[in-house]
């Protein structure tokens, strides 16, 4: 980074040492007698570079400065701040410095008051002059009242216009009075704004003869200008204490929000303010608080005190009330009042009984209160008050569930019967399982006791029971009480699965059900498998179940046989497909045949043969020993046969003339006139085949074989996919090669023994440690 000034000490001096001395020594710079304004250039190129002074110090030491450049250097930046200071200082308007003074312990205090209220509760009040959304600062733009009270340090502003002009700012002096030009003092200290404003007017009207009159030609207004500050001292238990200068507009709440208000121990109902040496009026904030009431919020004059005395009473508050916390009380209130200082009882509350805990020399006491006595119960410093919730628990209720159209909690009264229930629950739903129902009946232990009934008796009237508080009654439907019954279809069917048996079901039904059948499907042989009776299954046997079999008609009209067999539940029906029931299937033909493509099986005994005859024989330039079949089976997956063509167009319907599979693909490729050797030899790559040459002929073509050649493994794939492998016996015997094969020599096994690689593990540690000391030698050099 270069910096065009005119000193440059590496990222340091380079801020304060001269372009003009760039090549002098740099303890010859004289630091005192650089001008302020490359001072002040110094100080922003450090700000842009994001050095501290302390970093261009170490530096410039490191380039040779001497300490008492730095000092000189440090010296000069600091008068630059103090004479910049100096300069934009201004007076601060009184509202704004005295909430500037008290902000800062502001929040100390209420980090020492949050402390103390952590332990003991929040004092109902605190909020109020620590809460930032709330604010009491007193506005000193608001129209004078007329019975405002001119002070000294008023300024009156008087407006003159018409056929005479003029404007006056005015000032009350020491002696309470006002000099106006070419009319002399006038005296209003003391004065209401609205008297001031006549004995102004009246006094211009020396000097301005036609502003008097029933037709006056010049008039006057009267204004006040900048309003005076007063001085007010806060002492006793406030957050920060002191002297505060206010404008006269500020009120008691203003100068308790700038101190903090009541301290951890101060009081919020009993603060007084003293003025000339006497107890001018008492506040109470509550007051404001709970009552909305802002009368306690009096003007101040200069030189009031307001003084907070600590706190005689304080009661805390815990339980089911709308506030919690610690509240202030006076001698003369009572619980009552306490309790409306809590925003009173939550809906959950336990009116009957609220409880006061006291502590004692011996110990702790509890009083319950009753309702009735609340504004009767006097209470002490350091009492707690609490109130619980109701229970849970239902005078009245009784509870139906189950088949009956409006299942819930009901009124009770007493003599109520079952069957009244019943019928204010809109009675039973048509599925209800009438043989039995039950009534859960809590005993005074709280255990319970089962009480089965009738439905059918109770709906009819032939028996009833006298229903009791908390009983729960179950009313059940049938279809919880027993296996819902099904009837399943399965195979050649295009929608198989399980459906909902029905009373009268048939087999043609469920074959509708079921979407109908399949092209394939055989009608003449449907099983249906039936489980065994009640009678057959409570008897030991071997049978397992019953097999019907059936005749099905396949449009499913009704009337038919189909309609004559109704299934019973969990019939499973077993839909077979015909015996001889094939879609169509085809193999594919390509390559070097007369007619190329897509062929369907006649029979299942169709060869390789009859397919090329089918297409018409093999083409002049077929290479029948390069044909492949490609057949794809679920056993096997995706598979490539070797297939000899030239056997099986020989000897038709041979072993070699395979049957054919639906999916089949036989290629028949032209005539290949080359040869490929690959793998371990000097120069794999294809060459042109000559007739009765072997393997080893091809692989000396290619160069030879390379050093890890596998020799004896060499072997040979023809055309179609077959392999033929040499032979060693005492002479190593080649196969011979046929075109389109591939030679192919693979590499012998990698041998590694122990030694070998312990020593390779050495070598590695040793390279490992070779760069270690190298990079330690390059680094100290």
């Amino acid at each position: 980074m270069q910096f065009n000034l005119k000193f440059n000490v590496i990222l340091c001096f380079a801020l304060f040492i001269s372009v003009n001395i760039f090549a002098q020594d740099v303890q010859s710079v004289d630091v005192k007698s650089l001008p302020q304004s490359d001072i002040k250039k110094a100080q922003k190129a450090m700000q842009d570079a994001g050095l501290s002074t302390q970093d261009a110090a170490n530096l410039a030491r490191q380039k040779g400065a001497t300490e008492q450049q730095i000092k000189d250097f440090e010296s000069r930046i600091g008068e630059g701040n103090t004479a910049t200071g100096s300069a934009t200082n201004v007076v601060a308007d009184p509202v704004q410095e005295a909430s500037a003074k008290v902000e800062e312990q502001q929040n100390i205090e209420k980090s020492q008051r949050q402390a103390s209220f952590d332990s003991n509760g929040a004092v109902f009040g605190s909020y109020l002059f620590n809460n930032k959304n709330l604010t009491f600062n007193p506005s000193i733009n608001i129209q004078t009242p007329k019975n405002y009270e001119i002070g000294i340090g008023d300024q009156i502003l008087v407006n003159i216009w018409g056929n005479s002009q003029n404007n006056f700012q005015l000032s009350v002096n020491t002696n309470g009075q006002i000099m106006i030009p070419d009319v002399g003092p006038v005296y209003i200290a003391g004065s209401t704004f609205q008297e001031a404003e006549k004995k102004i007017i009246q006094r211009l009207t020396s000097i301005y003869a036609d502003m008097a009159g029933s037709n006056p030609q010049t008039f006057a207004q009267v204004n006040m200008g900048q309003l005076r500050s007063i001085q007010v001292n806060l002492v006793g238990e406030v957050a920060v204490p002191g002297t505060y200068t206010l404008p006269v507009t500020a009120t008691v709440f203003n100068g308790l929000y700038l101190s903090g208000g009541p301290n951890n121990i101060g009081s919020f109902r009993n603060i007084k303010i003293i003025r000339n040496n006497k107890v001018f009026k008492t506040i109470d904030i509550y007051k404001f608080l709970v009552n909305a009431d802002p009368s306690e919020n009096i003007l101040l004059k200069d030189n009031d005190i307001i003084f907070i005395p600590a706190a005689e009473k304080r009661v805390e508050v815990n339980g089911e009330f709308k506030r919690n916390g610690l509240f202030e009380l006076k001698e003369d209130e009572m619980l009552s009042d306490l309790i409306r200082f809590a925003g009173g009882f939550t809906e959950n509350s336990y009116l009957s009984k609220t409880q006061v805990y006291r502590k004692t020399q011996q110990g702790f006491q509890i009083s319950d209160v009753v309702f009735t006595e609340l504004a009767t119960t006097a209470l002490e410093n350091g009492d707690e008050i609490r109130n619980e919730k109701i229970t849970d628990n239902f005078e009245n209720r009784v509870t139906i569930t189950g088949a009956v159209y409006r299942p819930g909690e009901y009124e009770w009264e007493p003599g109520m019967n079952l069957r009244e229930l019943i019928m204010k629950a809109d009675s039973l739903t048509p599925d209800a399982f009438g043989n039995r129902g039950i009534i859960t009946r809590y005993n005074p232990d709280l255990t319970t006791t089962a009480v089965a009934f009738n439905v059918h008796e109770v709906m009819t009237g032939i028996t009833d029971i006298l229903l009791q508080q908390e009983d729960m009654i179950l009313v059940k439907s049938h279809f919880e009480l027993k296996e819902q019954p099904t009837v399943a279809v399965y195979g050649e069917v295009l929608k198989p699965g399980q459906f909902a048996w029905s009373y009268n079901l048939t087999l043609g039904d469920a074959i509708f059900l079921a979407g109908g059948l399949t092209e394939g499907a055989d009608s003449t042989f449907v099983e249906i498998a039936r489980r065994l009776t009640y009678d057959e299954e409570s008897r030991l046997s071997d049978t397992l179940l019953h097999i019907i079999v059936v005749n099905l008609s396949r449009n499913l009209l009704i009337g038919t046989n189909d309609d004559k067999f109704r299934l019973q539940p969990f019939d499973q029906i077993s839909v077979r497909q015909a015996p001889n029931y094939r879609k169509v299937e085809s193999v594919l033909i390509t390559g070097e045949v007369v007619y190329a493509g897509s062929y369907a099986l006649k029979t299942k005994k169709q060869r390789i043969s009859d397919l090329i005859g089918m297409a018409g024989g093999l083409t002049p330039q077929a290479f029948a020993m390069g044909a492949t079949l490609q057949r794809n089976t679920q056993e096997l997956g995706g598979e490539r046969i070797a297939i000899d063509l030239k056997q099986i167009m020989t000897n038709p319907g041979s072993e070699a003339d395979l049957f054919l599979n639906n999916g089949d693909r036989i290629n028949i490729p032209e005539f290949m006139q080359t040869v490929k050797i690959s793998g371990s030899v000097q120069n794999p790559f294809s060459i042109v085949y000559e007739s009765g040459k072997n393997a080893r002929y091809y692989i000396n073509k290619s160069g030879g074989f390379n050093s890890d050649a596998h020799k004896r493994k060499t072997y040979v794939q023809f055309a179609n996919g077959s392999t033929a492998v040499t032979k060693s016996f005492i002479i190593r015997s080649y196969p011979e090669v046929q075109p389109g094969s591939q030679v192919i020599v693979p590499k012998k096994p990698e041998k590694q023994n122990a030694d070998s690689s312990r020593w390779l593990a050495i070598a590695s540690v040793m390279a490992s440690l070779a760069v270690s000391v190298a990079t330690v030698v390059s680094l100290s050099k």
